[in-house]
């Protein structure tokens, strides 16, 4: 039982996060704030997100666990327009939400029949901090022509590589243009593209810190909510072929 107050922007953030993997989630509520992990049906990627009760106007209740079906809070916020506040209240059976004089009740999703997936102690060698807009921009030349991507980072620049059967695609960030670099060696790893545009393309923050190693799962760090929460997205790599 928990009643929260959310800024429509901050849940939006948090749909438009969590649905790039998955359609059903369960959300686990503690005096600290909320937490949800979420895997994609395929086990290619991993989420990890922690909100801090800072991301609530209001954030009332005890500790529990509550399934929710993703199109069913996007149909709330379509209800919504921005600078509305959104209030969220879960009475053990439904959840109600409430957006100016609409109120709109939901079945919710037995949260034991969602994957509660064990979180991978992934540590990568390298990373990098990196704009946004400049992923954004790789990835939206690479779509046209491929289904994957490579990433590199050595100690002077970081490398995103989409090649197909007659184009290729180059995007190089030297030390300068990025906010943190930290390679000892060069590191390369190939990963599908579909699941990192979605991730990138969700990620609202301005930048985001990447870790990579050789043919290793990539490990995204971004902030939520201003920096009253963070997320973790996990992406296991693709193995080249000879």
């Amino acid at each position: 039982m928990f009643k929260l107050r959310i800024k429509m922007e901050n849940l939006r953030e948090i749909v438009e996060v969590v649905s790039t993997l998955v359609t059903e989630v369960k959300l686990s509520i503690s005096k600290d704030g909320l937490e949800a992990k979420a895997v994609d049906p395929s086990h290619v990627a991993m989420l990890v997100l922690k909100l801090n009760k800072g991301i609530f106007e209001e954030f009332t209740g005890e500790a529990s666990e509550v399934g929710v079906d993703i199109d069913k809070l996007k149909e709330v916020l379509r209800l919504s327009k921005p600078g509305d506040v959104i209030d969220l209240q879960f009475d053990g059976k439904r959840l109600v939400a409430s957006v100016g004089r609409l109120t709109r009740q939901m079945a919710v999703v037995d949260p034991a029949g969602i994957t509660d997936p064990k979180v991978p102690n992934v540590s990568p060698p390298s990373s990098v901090t990196v704009k946004m807009e400049d992923l954004r921009q790789g990835i939206r030349g690479s779509e046209s022509f491929t289904d994957h991507v490579t990433l590199s980072v050595d100690p002077e620049a970081f490398t995103m590589h989409s090649e197909g059967d007659t184009d290729r695609l180059d995007l190089r960030l030297p030390k300068d243009a990025l906010t943190r670099l930290d390679a000892k060696e060069p590191v390369k790893s190939m990963y599908p593209l579909d699941f990192f545009s979605a991730m990138v393309k969700a990620i609202t923050a301005e930048d985001a810190t990447l870790h990579v190693g050789n043919e290793y799962p990539l490990k995204i760090e971004f902030a939520m909510g201003t920096g009253r929460g963070e997320g973790r997205y996990l992406l296991a790599p693709r193995v080249e072929e000879d």
